[in-house]
């Protein structure tokens, strides 16, 4: 019974190392990788063990949706159309944003004619921002 017991234990712990099995993996000429069994003659070889290779996971992997591409604006459209009709105008009204924005953001109390009334009165805050915005979007629109 016990030396039925240690040929089965002996046996057990071979079957371990048997299953390993030496992978050569070797880059060629052309900057190729390769992996064999086999040792390659023309090249020298890294020796991989397959039990100290990970297995990744089998299975399906979904792929990802891409987001639509977003229909251009109305904005987009006539800037587009500028562009392609007039390229000096394009380029005169994207100058003219750099100019502005560049005022905008060097100068924090300015002042502007009142529309109705016709005074000068003191740009608010609110105002300057949403002009900044403006001008953004024009050199994003314009400046391409």
């Amino acid at each position: 019974m016990l030396i039925k017991s240690l040929v089965v234990i002996l046996t057990l712990m071979s079957i371990g190392s048997a299953s390993a099995t030496v992978i050569y993996k070797w880059v060629d000429k052309d900057g190729v990788t390769h992996y064999s069994q086999q040792i390659p003659e023309d090249a020298a070889s890294d020796k991989l063990y397959s039990e100290d290779i990970e297995q990744q996971p089998i299975g399906f992997i979904a792929p990802k949706e891409r987001p639509a591409e977003p229909e251009p604006s109305e904005e987009e459209k006539n800037a587009a159309r500028i562009k392609k009709e007039n390229k000096q105008h394009a380029a005169d009204i994207c100058e003219n944003a750099k100019h502005s924005l560049k005022f905008l953001t060097t100068h924090s109390r300015l002042r502007s004619k009142d529309e109705t009334t016709g005074e000068m009165v003191a740009m608010r805050e609110e105002d300057r921002q949403a002009r900044i915005k403006e001008q953004e979007e024009r050199i994003r629109l314009f400046c391409k």
